[in-house]
């Protein structure tokens, strides 16, 4: 009698442990490869924020203002003029990034210091200037007063994106650096130029045109200057640091609910007055004057 296959046929108990095995097997096999899955999604997920994060440092690294080099004669970030002609007062440029040194005010003379932060895409500037600029200039010229003028990019966001405001104040310390006697002028051209509010203003070669147009010293390195954005870095840092420093300060000692340009300030106290009214913005420094000249130094006690 033939047994057949059914002689070697593995038993129930046999079976049922072999099944058991394969299972196991199967288990380990999947464990094994969600392990590696998951390794592999955290190791995708970690590169992926790494490249994330490098792009983001990337971003940050070229979006945010570079120290560049401070433009000569402006050491406190303004242009002084004095005199005859409206001729600058000569300062070291500093070091890139430097902070900016104030002028140091002369109380008790008779000469008042008339600081002017202005911002050139600004239409209240212009309006002051235009009410303002023959007296301003003719008080310079006489010696009663000196101008101390701050170009500064306040509204460097409403010109559809080409930050005029800055370009402008760029261009203008490219001046001051190179030709600075010339900036009485070119402040006056700006002015006589301004472009509206909202618009893109003047691109770099006309802004580099108009400045020529005054005939200033050393006129191929304004234009390399303004063509190569010199000085965009010190406008950016010098408009932050006059918005955050001496105009909050003003706005703080006026009582103002918040910065603006002009900020006009004679002999350190702010003109709250009428900024197209000559004559009321004349009335005040008469009467700073008078202030300053009855404030005499202390006399230094004999040792």
């Amino acid at each position: 009698m033939s047994t057949g296959a059914h002689g070697n046929r593995p038993t129930r108990n046999q079976q049922r442990e072999a099944a058991r095995a394969k299972a196991k097997e199967l288990r380990e096999s999947q464990q094994k490869s969600d392990k590696r899955r998951k390794l592999f999604i955290q190791g995708g997920v970690a590169v992926a924020v790494i490249a994330i994060a490098a792009i983001f440092i990337s971003t940050i690294a070229t979006s945010a203002p570079k120290e560049g080099p401070r433009p000569a004669n402006m050491a406190s970030d303004g242009i002084v003029l004095s005199g005859a002609d409206m001729a600058a007062v000569l300062s070291e440029a500093g070091s890139p990034g430097a902070d900016p040194v104030a002028n140091q005010q002369m109380l008790g003379t008779s000469t008042v210091a008339i600081q002017v932060y202005e911002d050139y895409l600004c239409p209240a500037c212009q309006a002051f200037d235009k009410a303002n600029a023959e007296q301003l200039q003719t008080l310079v010229e006489a010696g009663a007063a000196t101008l101390e003028i701050h170009p500064i990019g306040m509204l460097a966001n409403n010109s559809a994106g080409t930050k005029y405001s800055l370009r402008s104040a760029a261009a203008a310390a490219c001046v001051a650096n190179y030709s600075p006697d010339t900036y009485w002028k070119v402040n006056q051209a700006f002015y006589a130029n301004q472009p509206q509010e909202g618009t893109p203003g003047l691109n770099d070669d006309e802004i580099t045109a108009l400045i020529d147009a005054q005939k200033p010293q050393n006129q191929s390195k304004i234009d390399k200057c303004i063509k190569d954005k010199t000085f965009i870095p010190w406008a950016t840092k010098a408009t932050d640091y006059a918005l955050n420093g001496p105009m909050a300060q003003a706005a703080k000692d006026s009582g103002a609910n918040g910065v603006g340009t002009p900020t006009i300030l004679v002999n350190g106290k702010v003109y709250t007055g009428s900024i197209v009214d000559s004559k009321e913005f004349l009335a005040f420094i008469t009467q700073v004057a008078g202030e300053s000249a009855s404030t005499t130094p202390a006399t230094p006690a004999a040792g």
